[in-house]
């Protein structure tokens, strides 16, 4: 067993609980996972972690969600978001840990602006989500923003929800779509060291949590109409990107 104190092993428990909700389709729980294990992880070292448990989470989670998956949306997003990892990864190597985050929570912020807009006023926001260049935008983004913190959850939803995506098919895209994404930065990883036998072996022993949060979460999301999902989803993902910023 790793050498952890009741209350790191506490908050690793929360963690695999967290990346299990956050797989279905509460993208700004599954943000807390990325915190939490960073709490315990320091440094690029807590990436490798939580990456494998990612992937536990995705192959359940599409499981789960084979029906109403909008495969247009992924084929469109893949270019952008592969183009996005091989960023992800220049910057992984070249820049100190303590820059990352902050930008990433006040781009999370950025897209959650743009929904808000879109709420409000939707005459003025009708061609942006479809055009090419919003659809590089985010897809790029989410590609960084999973290979540097995989904190890409919260800005991938928000892009599905501006294309007007419905609760099922959402989660069930997103579902998919991060396990091929999660699946294709592992190469990288394992070339910078940060997947290892030690953390592997913690996610081996997280992988309950990982299980029990993701029926929690499924159990959660059936019972929550579109617009609460919608607000739920924002105001999570909006803590989320605020904790990455105040607490980098």
């Amino acid at each position: 067993m790793p050498d952890y104190s009741l209350a790191q092993w506490s908050l690793l428990i929360l963690a695999g609980f967290s990346c299990g909700m956050g797989k279905s389709g509460l993208a700004g729980v599954g943000m807390m996972t990325v915190v939490l294990m960073a709490q315990i992880i320091p440094g690029k070292a807590s990436s490798g972690a939580v990456l494998p448990l990612l992937i536990s989470a995705d192959i359940l989670a599409a499981a789960l969600f084979r029906q109403q998956i909008l495969w247009h949306h992924i084929r469109r997003l893949a270019w952008p978001i592969f183009i996005g990892i091989l960023t992800g990864c220049a910057i992984l190597r070249l820049m100190p840990d303590a820059a990352f985050k902050p930008v990433i929570g006040a781009m999370v912020l950025g897209m959650l602006a743009l929904q808000i807009l879109r709420l409000t006023k939707p005459d003025f926001t009708a061609a942006l989500p479809h055009s090419t260049g919003f659809l590089w935008f985010a897809g790029t983004l989410t590609g960084i923003s999973t290979m540097v913190a995989n904190a890409a959850g919260p800005v991938a939803t928000l892009y599905l929800l501006l294309v007007g995506l419905p609760k099922k098919e959402l989660i069930a895209t997103m579902a998919w779509l991060f396990l091929f994404v999660n699946l294709s930065k592992v190469p990288f990883s394992l070339s910078m060291g940060l997947i290892t036998g030690p953390s592997l072996h913690l996610n081996l022993l997280l992988l309950p949590a990982v299980v029990a949060g993701l029926f929690a979460g499924r159990w959660l999301v059936r019972r929550l109409p579109q617009k609460p999902f919608e607000f739920l989803i924002l105001s999570l993902a909006a803590l989320a990107a605020l904790r990455l910023i105040a607490f980098p």
